[in-house]
């Protein structure tokens, strides 16, 4: 798990922050003693030296009241290396010290059983001529060194051990809250996609997460209101269609009727069917569509031209009215573009006369496409109803069409921030607002 691989690499970075801290101190401490003792012997010979004289032309110390603790490490040879005082020759040290005498120069070593010696050269001309040879124990050092580094091998368990604890106890705090934010998360997206953490803007991590959450959940949301309006609208939509074309069906079936009017009721049941059809195309584009459907752009007169291409006019006079030079840009998606002007165009080929308009001007930040036609037009009190589902103008035709077409037009056109308006005037006129890029 993440908390156990996170406890581990703390420990691990913790452990190896002590260990490069106790070699530190270790490598500190042992040039520390190391210098401490080169500092003792030197003061041993020193000392030695300073007790260095003639006396009656031979070479001696003189008394003092150390000698005895001089002579127990301390030995003086004269320049032809024969010694004059200090420990007797059978000491055990004496051949190293002997040895070490005739360097030319001051010199220090480490010798058996944890000794060092130095050779102090005494040259000066106010001093008679000899080498002092001091020696000093290194056990005490040795010891120091090592109860310094076991004390702070047992410390640094100690810290490990308690930081360990620490780590896994703070990582555990840590975690809980994502911990039961997921499971929370996981059981309100099965089954209660409206609950949301709400800790406001993300301040750190976990609010960052929280949001993040919210963010998921709100989008399951709308997708799951998208998908159950989407199958609403198709229930609603094809519900009167389909009774028309069941209506129709019995009837043919129950009368004997000549084949000219079974020839009339298979006509009917084919528009009804192209009908349904064209609601269904039109609603699954809607449904393909993202929640924020619109995304995309497109040029105003070049949809409009196309629209107006395919929308199949037959003996009317069809005309492209653009609104001075400029060619407006269109915040929308061409496809839902074409699917909005599809029925608007349909209505006014339907009662369209001699002519139909399709105007494209720019005002303020709307796109505005206006399809004119000379047929009946709308009556001023019909022209909020007529936009609704189901509902059809006061010049259509009993059992001409569903009143799908404007409603549908009018809901896409909603569905990407703009309005479909059915105005009063001389003939059929509609206006769709569409923002502007």
């Amino acid at each position: 798990m993440i908390r156990n691989r996170l406890v581990v690499t703390a420990t691990a970075t913790l452990a190896v922050a002590l260990a490069a801290l106790t070699a530190g101190f270790y490598s500190v401490l042992s040039w520390r003693l190391e210098k401490d003792a080169n500092g003792v012997l030197r003061t041993r010979a020193e000392a030695a030296a300073a007790n260095v004289t003639t006396r009656q032309g031979r070479l001696t110390l003189a008394d003092t009241p150390f000698d005895e603790a001089l002579d127990n490490g301390v030995w003086v040879f004269d320049v032809k290396g024969t010694l004059v005082s200090g420990p007797s020759r059978s000491s055990p040290l004496y051949r190293a010290a002997r040895t070490l005498s005739t360097s030319p120069q001051t010199t220090i070593r480490d010798v058996p059983a944890d000794t060092r010696i130095l050779a102090l050269h005494l040259r000066d001309p106010r001093t008679p001529k000899a080498t002092v040879v001091a020696a000093l124990s290194l056990a005490p050092y040795e010891d120091a060194e090592r109860t310094a580094l076991i004390g702070a091998l047992v410390f640094d368990a100690l810290v490990l051990g308690i930081g360990a604890f620490f780590i896994r106890r703070t990582v555990l705090h840590a975690l809980r809250p994502v911990a039961q934010m997921t499971t929370q998360a996981a059981m309100w997206s099965e089954r209660d996609l409206d609950r949301r953490f709400g800790l406001g803007p993300p301040r750190d991590e976990l609010t960052g997460l929280a949001s993040t959450l919210d963010s998921l959940l709100a989008r399951l949301s709308a997708a799951l209101r998208h998908e159950k309006r989407v199958t609403a609208e198709i229930a609603h939509e094809l519900r009167t269609p389909l009774t028309q074309l069941r209506l129709e069906t019995e009837i043919a079936l129950r009368q004997d009727r000549p084949p000219e009017h079974l020839r009339t009721a298979l006509r009917q049941v084919l528009e009804g069917t192209d009908r349904m059809a064209d609601v269904l195309e039109t609603l699954i584009g809607l449904a393909q569509q993202s929640i924020d459907p619109s995304t995309g752009t497109c040029t105003a007169a070049e949809v409009a031209a196309e629209a107006l291409h395919s929308c199949g006019a037959v003996g009317l006079d069809v005309r492209l009215d653009l609104d001075g030079s400029a060619n407006p840009v269109v915040a929308c998606d061409r496809d839902v573009v074409l699917r909005i002007l599809q029925p608007l165009l349909d209505n006014a080929v339907r009662y369209g006369r001699t002519a139909i308009v399709l105007g494209v001007s720019r005002q303020e930040n709307d796109v505005v496409l206006s399809v004119a036609d000379d047929g009946p037009g709308f009556d001023p009190a019909e022209v909020d109803s007529v936009l609704r589902p189901g509902t059809q103008g006061s010049a259509a035709s009993p059992g001409e069409g569903a009143g799908l077409g404007l409603a549908l037009a009018r809901r896409l056109a909603d569905a990407v921030g703009g309005g479909l308006t059915a105005k009063a005037s001389q003939g059929g006129l509609i206006e769709l607002r569409l923002p502007a890029a």
